[in-house]
């Protein structure tokens, strides 16, 4: 993968994952703990798993550093397995998300160090699967927007998921095909949200590709709301969601900008001098920007 893409990986994630630094079950019951990082080798959805899926998922879950909660030493391989079937047998609260299972509940966790890591761990061995598969051997000469987008796609299902339309459409390097065929359910909270960021991404990637531009930056496109919002998430401005809703949340931070770069505090996306200065500093962060 381009450089840039590895570098705005957590960036672009951590605002749709969240940093959990303890296990939890994601929406369709699977331990989890990090940013979206699945540590359950269990087959089904919402299902409790055999005696080998529980001994993979085991194994999984001791590629991290556990630490002990207010001890902070190193948990044994026998706690890490107690935490993993204590979250696992707690089905009902995986609609709740994540603070569903916070402590007390679960007393292991691990630290920021130690998710990153496990994060690009993770990001490399998907890459590898990935363009092991026919239709995406030439990933490495791809737009940059194309790959994050597809790295997404992989990060929510994995990287052997089976879109035959979308597979024959990025072998041929359509990427507006692409984009009509990158969606996948539920499209519903977060999920939704990154449905909407690969999509733009493959039309960005499009863009890139027929105006001849720099494969190896990663585009932004700050012609609406949503596209502002994920500019100031690239340039620090947290906790915002980049939901594509001109809400409160959303002007305090184009506030936030505002102030820090001697602006007019107008809170509006599409001021001029506003979009100007996320362009300039994006542009100065190595990001291609359009819609400015």
């Amino acid at each position: 993968m381009h450089q840039s893409v590895r570098d705005y990986w957590i960036t672009f994630n951590d605002p749709l994952e969240g940093r959990v630094n303890f296990m939890y079950l994601d929406v369709k019951g699977y331990v989890s703990t990090g940013i979206g990082n699945k540590i359950d080798e269990t087959a089904r959805d919402n299902s409790a798993p055999t005696d080998q899926e529980r001994a993979a998922s085991l194994a999984a879950a001791g590629r991290l550093r556990w630490l002990v909660n207010d001890a902070e030493t190193e948990a044994t391989s026998d706690d890490i397995a107690a935490e993993w079937d204590t979250v696992k047998s707690r089905m009902e609260l995986a609609p709740s998300g994540h603070l569903g299972f916070a402590p007390p509940l679960t007393r292991l966790h691990v630290n920021d160090e130690d998710i990153d890591r496990h994060v690009f761990v993770k990001l490399d061995e998907m890459e590898s699967v990935l363009t092991s598969r026919e239709a995406f051997v030439d990933f490495a000469s791809w737009p940059a927007s194309a790959q994050l987008a597809t790295l997404s796609m992989c990060w929510a299902m994995g990287p052997k998921f089976r879109f035959p339309k979308f597979q024959g459409h990025v072998a041929a390097r359509e990427w507006t095909g692409a984009a009509d065929e990158c969606h996948f359910t539920p499209d519903v909270g977060t999920i939704r949200i990154r449905n909407k960021l690969d999509r733009a991404h493959f039309l960005l990637a499009h863009e890139v590709e027929s105006q001849g531009l720099p494969m190896e930056q990663i585009a932004m496109d700050l012609s609406d709301v949503f596209g502002v919002q994920g500019a100031l998430l690239a340039l620090g401005f947290k906790p915002l969601a980049q939901d594509g809703a001109d809400g409160p949340r959303t002007q305090g931070k184009v506030k936030e900008f505002q102030s820090a770069n001697f602006l007019a505090e107008n809170g509006a996306f599409d001021d001029p001098d506003t979009v100007s200065a996320l362009a300039s500093q994006l542009s100065g962060l190595g990001f291609l920007v359009f819609g400015a």
